[in-house]
């Protein structure tokens, strides 16, 4: 796993770095004064204590070092520290932006025409005061002034290149309202609703698996194989997912070894602290056409709940788009409940913004 944490700061130590401040004015409030600008590389530990100590709900990973931060966040590839905007008060970080890029349609590389803001938080003690509007401002113009056509808040499902693991669970797909009112800071900034991601979980411990005669018939005709084939993902899996421990998943006809159903799952370790259990997402159930309408998704669903149930896994996540009335019916018939839903809104950007 990189280290990355421990060099930054010996390189913040070592040398006066000379880092890009935008052209921005710092705000006058009833205490303090807060001033806006772009990434220092020693900023991480400050962004790990507004983390931790911003409420951001249940969707937030908490207990976690610096160094997980360095790994889904700061170290990442296509990380850019002239699209991350912090607000300080007095050296001391109080909230911050971070904008980006969603990828072209081949998950070969990102497509600029569409900008994301990947995640945003302020203090609590700070709300209500204008930061977030004025960070969201400069990430809108940054985006503007590279390309970007619209902008996605909390970037909708499969879209974000950060935070994967850490925020939202398995995939970092929108807002909470649990922990902010965004769909009313969405609103006041003219974006509009995007989409609804719905974030279900099967709780391993209690309950019985499901079962039907065309379950039992499936699973004696097909097999069940466990690869680790990162090597074979397009580029934006290994952006979002590459850090992260991961297995696929396929069910294969006995006769010819054709796969009639794939899936993955992805390790969600750092929320062990906050949730005091072993947790997995499942993702990217597929069925080929020819395969489809033969309850083999639910199969491939229900094997791999065995599975990781002995392997002491006791929660389950999957994320699906809540329009999805298939995929919906396939995880609820596969005993996984609703137990949150993420937010993400849409704005068209002008070159003006």
């Amino acid at each position: 796993m990189p280290r990355r944490s421990e060099s930054v700061a010996l390189l913040a130590t070592c040398f006066s770095l000379n880092q890009e401040w935008h052209a921005s004015p710092a705000r006058h409030m009833d205490n303090f004064v807060v001033s806006y600008r772009t990434f220092h590389n020693s900023d991480p530990p400050q962004i790990l204590r507004l983390w931790h100590g911003s409420n951001l709900g249940p969707s937030a990973a908490e207990g976690f070092p610096c160094d997980i931060l360095e790994l889904f966040i700061f170290s990442q590839v296509i990380f850019d520290r002239k699209g991350f905007f912090v607000a300080v008060d007095d050296k001391r970080v109080v909230g911050f932006c971070h904008a980006g890029f969603a990828p072209a349609p081949d998950q070969s590389a990102l497509d600029r025409r569409h900008g994301i803001i990947s995640a945003m938080a302020v203090h609590p003690d700070y709300r209500r005061q204008g930061v977030g509007s004025h960070l969201l401002q400069m990430a809108e113009r940054y985006l503007a002034e590279r390309g970007s056509t619209d902008v996605v808040l909390g970037a909708g499902l499969n879209g974000n290149g950060f935070y994967n693991g850490i925020y939202g669970g398995i995939s970092a797909s929108g807002l909470s309202l649990t922990a902010a009112p965004w769909n009313e800071f969405a609103a006041r900034h003219s974006y509009q609703p995007h989409q609804t991601v719905l974030v279900m979980h099967r709780d391993l411990t209690i309950g019985q698996d499901p079962v039907s005669s065309r379950l039992i018939r499936n699973r004696r005709r097909l097999n069940m194989i466990i690869t680790d084939r990162a090597a074979d993902m397009p580029w934006w899996w290994h952006v979002r997912f590459g850090h992260l421990d991961a297995l696929r998943f396929e069910l294969q006809e006995r006769h010819d070894q054709s796969v009639v159903a794939s899936g993955e799952i992805v390790g969600l370790d750092v929320y062990i602290p906050k949730w005091g259990v072993r947790a997995v997402g499942i993702r990217d159930i597929f069925v080929p056409e020819n395969h489809r309408r033969m309850g083999y998704a639910l199969s491939l669903v229900v094997e791999i709940c065995k599975r990781l149930r002995e392997q002491s896994v006791h929660v389950i996540e999957v994320q699906i788009d809540k329009e999805n009335a298939a995929a919906r019916e396939l995880f609820t018939a596969a005993k996984f409940e609703p137990v949150q839903e993420l937010f993400s809104f849409r704005k068209e950007l002008n070159s003006a913004t």
